[in-house]
């Protein structure tokens, strides 16, 4: 079985002593099979259901990507070109899936490290999917559009702008908030506008 990054034979090996992998010595990167992580999974106890966390581009900082992760590889098992998913942290990278016969590449142990500490590393499959792509694009919006509230407003005043708007999402009557706040705004810019009309008149 070849890495498929070099052409070098696979050397067995076993991932965090539980799940036999095949690895490769010459750019440290596994494969998992699809039989071998549908045995890891089935043995995982039934309580066991870490909370996932999406993943966002401030989070692990020093981590440093494989200068593998941009080359695209076949699949060790059946020769098909691998399909990619990026997760999109500081420094981003790619896992690989075989979509013929469902085996997985890492291009090194951290980037499994890194799924595990969100929650990810049971979910593989579904990383792979345009719903999680979107809800991982929709999760990093607001991720921005909330660093740029605190970067308008100062931490203190972002916090209640956030914790106003929690109590507000699940309210009925939400729009009336909205509408007050904005009238209120309105109004003032008005005034203000008048003010300084005035000062340039006298």
């Amino acid at each position: 079985m070849k890495s498929p990054k070099y052409n070098i034979e696979l050397e067995d090996a076993v991932l965090n002593d539980t799940i036999p992998v095949k690895y490769c010595s010459k750019s440290t990167g596994f494969w998992i099979s699809a039989k071998d992580y549908e045995s890891w999974l089935a043995s995982l106890p039934s309580w066991y259901v870490p909370e996932e966390t999406l993943p966002y581009y401030n989070q692990f900082e020093d981590f440093v990507p494989s200068p593998f992760d941009g080359k695209a590889g076949l699949c060790p098992e059946c020769g098909t070109y691998l399909s990619r998913t990026r997760i999109n942290i500081k420094q981003p990278f790619y896992v690989e899936l075989c979509m013929s016969c469902g085996g997985i590449w890492f291009d090194n142990g951290e980037e499994w490290e890194i799924l595990e500490q969100l929650g990810l590393h049971i979910k593989i499959r579904q990383i792979f999917s345009s719903q999680w792509q979107e809800k991982v694009r929709q999760h990093q919006q607001e991720m921005i559009n909330r660093e740029n509230v605190i970067d308008k407003l100062g931490e203190e005043i972002a916090q209640y702008v956030f914790q106003l708007a929690e109590i507000l999402e699940t309210h009925p009557q939400a729009d009336y908030a909205a509408t007050y706040m904005l009238r209120r705004f309105e109004n003032k810019r008005k005034e203000l506008n008048r003010k300084l009309l005035r000062n340039s008149q006298s």
